[in-house]
């Protein structure tokens, strides 16, 4: 049997595992012991959503009852509730984009809610260093960083051998690093050709010589794989085809779009009870510098393929969606302004999308409220360098609410570094 570096490097993210790295010095270099690391019990399962291009947060969440809203975008801008076209209201201040109508019922039932003027003081409205930035935790030099994601793996125990997977040809930066990660295309990418008839001596061989030059000089290191990490691989590989075996039927009809099939394929491996606790997909294309439209165009086109995936996927997943928490990042936000080419610019704050059950909004018996913002205004002087959405809230803030409440993991200073936390409070505790 052949087995690919790309395929196993993917399939893993341990390849430093591999060459001779024990878990218990991986933890001394974050200044733990092996004391440190707690197990996670609660069977939750926290979906990222990455927003590739810098989603215009302004015109998803949009804030029409700003009175500096509409004068800041004159085309762009969207018309008041009740108007033809119109935002579709959700608290008086603050409505949805009127081509994400599939989310209303979830924002009326508290099992969906908007963090809106998010960010961070350090933003460069530079793609390829924010979303390393979001996906690493860390501000700066995030070059040597590994993901967040991964690093909350690394510091608590999980319920399986699959904890972590991201639907795509790659693996992205928010799961990399030292804790076991899948990457596929699809599920059925777990299933190795003729995996369970393979000697699994072969395998092991197979991975220490695309590993290891000389492989002799590194045999202890291989057995460390054998147990630490290509075991895990195969362990998960067996579990996913005996759970493909007993098949799996979506209760709603998903769209037909390539957002909603990866929504589909992480749903599928949750009612597996595989013990999944992290999935990761992208959806890309909002980087809106001209013809954005309004209520027409690419950008309604690509709210509209979002809000009807997630519909999808918290409906199919039932009342699982109660151990479920999905929750949107993007770059950064977009310009206040529109531009003169009908579209948007790199700007700063933007709004995050939250959905699940364990949300703050769903208190029973109270007022549902589905936006959460301590909102700094559109007027001149209110705008960031007079031109953007100022941040109010610290992106890693929502992150460690993330680790903390909905994971269980506590070691938050750990998974998220070199940052003094403040409160947020959209998860109930």
């Amino acid at each position: 049997m052949h087995i690919t570096r790309r395929y196993f490097l993917q399939s893993t993210g341990a390849l430093a595992l591999y060459c001779g790295i024990n878990p218990l010095r991986t933890l001394a270099e974050v200044g733990m012991t092996s004391a440190d690391v707690k197990p996670v019990l609660r069977g939750k399962t926290f979906v990222a959503v990455f927003l590739r291009g810098g989603m215009d947060g302004l015109n998803f969440i949009v804030p029409f009852g700003d009175p500096g809203y509409r004068g800041l975008r004159p085309s762009l801008g969207l018309p008041t509730p009740g108007a033809p076209n119109g935002t579709l209201d959700l608290e008086g201040f603050f409505g949805l984009h009127p081509s994400a109508t599939a989310l209303v019922p979830f924002f009326k039932n508290g099992s969906a809610m908007a963090l809106h003027a998010v960010g961070y003081d350090l933003n460069t409205r530079s793609h390829f260093e924010e979303q390393d930035t979001w996906e690493t935790g860390v501000a700066g030099n995030t070059i040597n960083s590994d993901g967040w994601l991964n690093r909350h793996l690394l510091t608590s125990q999980g319920h399986g051998p699959v904890r972590a997977i991201s639907i795509g040809d790659v693996l992205p930066r928010i799961l990399r690093g030292k804790a076991p990660a899948f990457a596929l295309r699809g599920i059925s990418d777990l299933a190795l050709p003729n995996a369970g008839t393979v000697d699994d001596t072969k395998m092991f061989a197979a991975i220490e010589h695309a590993y290891c030059t000389p492989p002799r000089e590194h045999e202890s290191a291989a057995q460390d794989l054998l147990a630490e990490t290509a075991q895990t691989t195969l362990d998960g590989i067996k579990l996913i085809k005996q759970k493909m075996a007993e098949g799996y039927v979506s209760i709603v009809q998903y769209p037909k779009t390539d957002f909603a099939k990866k929504l589909q394929e992480i749903a599928r491996v949750i009612k597996s009870d595989i013990g999944l606790e992290v999935a990761e997909i992208d959806y890309g294309g909002w980087d809106t510098h001209q013809n954005q439209g309004s209520v027409a165009g690419s950008y309604a086109t690509l709210v509209q393929n979002f809000a009807e995936g997630l519909s999808a996927f918290a409906q199919d997943l039932g009342d699982r969606l109660n151990d479920v928490l999905i929750l949107t990042m993007s770059d950064f936000g977009r310009t206040a302004a529109e531009n003169g080419t009908g579209g948007t610019d790199h700007g700063w704050a933007n709004c995050m999308l939250a959905m699940g059950g364990n949300l703050l909004t769903a208190s029973p018996g109270g007022i549902v409220k589905p936006v959460l913002s301590r909102w700094p205004g559109l007027e001149k002087n209110q705008l960031h360098e007079g031109r953007d959405l100022l941040h109010t809230t610290d992106f890693r803030d929502v992150l460690a609410e993330v680790v903390s409440v909905h994971l269980g993991n506590p070691q938050i200073k750990t998974v998220l570094p070199n940052h003094d936390f403040q409160p947020v409070g959209f998860l109930r505790t």
